[in-house]
């Protein structure tokens, strides 16, 4: 955790620092034969470049052929995201305006069991088994280095539209198993996840509000052959 930790904070704190938007006015004063001023004022809007901090806090699920044994809690598989975005101007003259938005960001996968199902890895092929006792919880988590990349279109209204996708690696992943009464055991390891993975997501809401998010990943979160056909979702909430 130690390793992630830094990774986190690396990508983080190597981004651009954020400059925002400023409007310039010049003053031009001059004097007539009855020495009578005027004065004249331009105003000239300056778009800038600007960086800043993301949250994503969601829900998340497989979807797809799903062996048995792969039900989980829908409250309980969370969907978690950092990062530092930057919103790069594109087309910013008329009522709308057209921006490039990119940064890095690190994202959490939850997936929590139902029952006392738990994930293990036996001869290089993923099991579900029952445990001899009830469960507090069950979960498989994935944490992921992302790099989104969207085009945003903003109306006059205020609206505000995102379209585009992600990819990432793998920088983690293990299960976390805790009975009722007793402790929590985590086993750490790759339980044949991709170490690289792609998606599509999309973003709507309103200027300088939070907005919804759709993310969805088409292929396989699972190598082929070595664990279930099971794409990734996830809906939620952007800060």
């Amino acid at each position: 955790m130690k390793t992630f930790k830094h990774i986190l904070a690396t990508a983080l704190v190597a981004t651009s620092v954020a400059a925002f938007a400023q409007t310039t006015v010049t003053v031009i004063t001059s004097a007539d034969s009855v020495d009578k001023a005027s004065i004249t004022q331009s105003s000239k809007r300056t778009y800038r470049v600007r960086s800043g901090p993301s949250f994503y806090v969601g829900f998340n699920n497989f979807g797809g052929s799903l062996p048995a044994g792969y039900d989980f809690r829908p409250i309980g598989s969370r969907f978690v995201a950092v990062g530092w975005q930057t919103r790069i101007p594109l087309v910013m003259s008329g009522s709308t305006k057209l921006r490039l938005i990119t940064g890095p960001e690190v994202a959490w996968n939850n997936f929590m069991f139902e029952g006392r199902n738990t994930l293990v890895e036996q001869n290089g092929q993923l099991v579900i088994e029952e445990a001899d006792q009830d469960l507090r919880r069950s979960k498989l988590v994935a944490a992921q280095l992302n790099l989104p990349l969207m085009m945003n279109v903003s109306f006059r209204s205020g609206l505000s539209l995102s379209l585009g996708g992600y990819a990432g690696m793998r920088l983690d992943s293990y299960t976390k198993v805790k009975p009722v009464g007793g402790s929590a055991v985590r086993n750490h390891g790759a339980y044949n996840l991709n170490s690289f993975r792609w998606g599509l997501t999309t973003e709507l809401g309103y200027r300088g509000s939070a907005k919804l998010f759709v993310r969805y990943e088409p292929n396989s979160a699972f190598r082929t052959g070595r664990g279930p056909d099971a794409n990734i979702w996830a809906v939620g909430v952007k800060f």
